[in-house]
């Protein structure tokens, strides 16, 4: 008796050796996903009734008007990581009868104290059901995800140039005539600084202050910008200690071909350098920039907006 136990117990110890030593089938399905997918992907129409504002068209039009370089995958609650677009992600363990929960995270770099890849924080999640077959490719162009803002998500400040402008140049003996106003450029209305000999080769533009919380909020700066020379930001708070200092928040780089959008996250430099008592602090934003001698140096921006969400 003792010798068929013995035989049942070795049969089923090589059963469970041949099963788990089973090749693992390794064939990936695919998920294409390219930068169009993401274009006028957010949905603002209803923006202004969930958010409690009443921002005007150029200000909505601005709000969908991102650039996202980058997309945060997750398959079934599974983090595929973050990839660069456009981008065909593998993905395994996938059953070819059932659909999988698909979530895409638009991204892009931020810029400021952390120069990291970060998923913009300010949409609704979008999870959608979809079929992955192995060895196929699934292009989110079938079915291209649309986000929303999350009613959390504010806007202390916004300045699209449609009719007037908060920024104002700081007074200096450099300059003389310089100006910061909005022009019709491209069929749209963008604040212009243009320096030369007559307006001065230095340019200190600043906003009108504006308030933003401390402690456990997300804030980020976004720029939108076609300038032929380099401009530094800083930020001033209201600080009892230290009420006149400015901040560096980080440089936008020349791009005098095409428009281009950045994001300073602000939320470390706000933290690490308010020292007033308080959940607010009055931020002023300040672009400045240098020409040439001899020649006209222009700037263009747009669409500056700050944005903040509770992150606890």
């Amino acid at each position: 008796m003792r010798r068929y136990i013995y035989l049942i117990i070795s049969l089923l110890l090589i059963s469970i050796c041949t099963n788990s030593c089973k090749r693992r089938d390794l064939t990936p399905a695919y998920i294409l996903i390219t930068p169009e997918d993401f274009e006028n992907c957010i949905n603002v129409s209803n923006f202004n009734e969930t958010h409690d504002q009443n921002f005007d068209q150029d200000q909505l039009t601005a709000l969908t008007r991102h650039k996202f370089t980058h997309v945060n995958v997750y398959v079934n609650n599974k983090n595929l990581g973050c990839w660069e677009l456009p981008c065909k992600v593998p993905v395994l363990d996938v059953n070819n009868n059932d659909s999988c929960t698909l979530v895409l995270i638009p991204a892009f770099p931020m810029s400021g104290m952390g120069n990291t890849i970060s998923g913009y924080p300010f949409l609704n999640i979008c999870r959608q059901r979809v079929l992955l077959q192995k060895d196929h490719v699934y292009e989110v162009a079938q079915n291209r995800p649309q986000y929303v803002y999350s009613e959390y998500a504010r806007f202390p400040y916004f300045e699209t140039f449609s009719n007037s402008t908060s920024f104002s140049p700081v007074p200096s003996p450099t300059q003389t005539d310089l100006t910061f106003l909005p022009v019709a450029y491209e069929d749209k209305s963008v604040g212009e600084i243009v320096l030369n000999d007559n307006a001065g080769l230095h340019f200190d533009v600043q906003s009108t202050p504006f308030v933003v919380p401390v402690g456990s909020y997300r804030v980020v700066l976004e720029v939108r910008y076609k300038t032929e020379g380099n401009i530094d930001i800083s930020a001033k708070m209201s600080n009892s200690y230290y009420p006149f200092r400015w901040y560096s928040v980080g440089g936008i780089k020349a791009s005098p071909d095409e428009w281009k959008t950045i994001h300073f996250d602000l939320t470390n430099t706000i933290n690490s350098n308010y020292g007033s008592t308080g959940n607010s602090t009055d931020l002023t934003l300040m672009l400045t920039g240098v020409g040439e001698e001899g020649k006209e140096t222009h700037y263009y921006i747009d669409d500056v907006k700050v944005v903040f969400i509770r992150t606890a």
